[in-house]
């Protein structure tokens, strides 16, 4: 290889080392959401994170500042899929610190902006109304009965979910901006949004069918409620508890306060009628 092919190359390399971006990345996952607030969000957690990495690409002290301010501005979204925008925020500003004029501020801000609605959509549904929410609850379901493996289960959802961001980071700094259009044209992720749906159903039918419960011990004569209900579809009324109570959210966007208050009614309503 020619001394000037080496140059190249040299010249292409990122002034960022591993450890730098690692730092970059424990301070989103640590403090990201540490400092919420109406009129920033995320931005304080968000811009504490860009330090170690900004410190390094600008020397000048006034460089430095113009990029903190640019990170301080209104930011929110989901901060596990968020790394989709973290990684290549990063890299913009390492585009930004070689050539100021090919990557103005507008880009930068105008990329976060325009990219955290859709992020947010994305990791709020496979993150916390997917992933999460079934964790969450199967392990529930272990620890009612008593099994010491439902901390296990908490513990592997936190370190999966963990890894998957380090992964979504390292994939959106090395692909640069570039990153999260290409994940979307893949199709990648309707696959997977379909994949969760599927899932989710499955187990939401599992945990309903073994967590909730609801036995009438009504009777009259040779005619048993129960026996008549599981007749027609075994565990029928703990389904149609479930199904009632997503409607009243869904629908109806009854708080889940007012649905607790309204199951412990009939419950007991239905104890002193001898329903139950």
């Amino acid at each position: 290889m020619s001394e000037q092919k080496k140059t190249k190359i040299q010249e292409k390399e990122s002034v960022l080392t591993k450890k730098d971006l690692n730092k970059c990345y424990r301070r989103l996952s640590l403090w990201g959401e540490t400092s919420l607030n109406f009129e920033r969000m995320q931005a304080i957690g968000w811009c504490n994170a860009m330090v170690p990495a900004l410190k390094k690409i600008y020397t000048k002290k006034q460089d430095l500042a113009a990029a903190l301010q640019r990170h301080l501005q209104f930011f929110n979204t989901e901060l596990m899929f968020g790394n989709l925008i973290f990684g290549p925020s990063i890299a913009l500003e390492e585009e930004k610190a070689e050539n100021s004029n090919k990557i103005p501020d507008e880009l930068i801000t105008s990329f976060k902006t325009g990219t955290m609605g859709p992020v947010a959509a994305i990791g709020d549904t496979i993150h916390w109304g997917t992933a999460w929410t079934l964790g969450t609850a199967f392990a529930g379901a272990l620890a009612a009965r008593g099994a010491l493996s439902a901390a296990a289960v908490l513990l592997g959802l936190v370190v999966g979910c963990e890894i998957v961001a380090y992964m979504l980071f390292c994939l959106g700094y090395s692909t640069g901006r570039r990153s999260f259009a290409q994940i979307m044209k893949s199709g990648l992720l309707n696959e997977i949004l379909d994949g969760a749906n599927i899932l989710g159903m499955f187990m939401m039918g599992v945990l309903s069918s073994s967590l909730v419960t609801a036995e009438p011990a009504l009777k009259i004569g040779k005619f048993v409620l129960k026996d008549t209900l599981d007749g027609i579809v075994p565990g029928f009324l703990p389904l149609l508890i479930v199904f009632g109570v997503y409607y009243l959210i869904r629908k109806k966007q009854v708080s889940t306060a007012k649905i607790v208050l309204l199951i412990i009614a009939i419950g007991i309503a239905g104890s002193v009628i001898g329903l139950f």
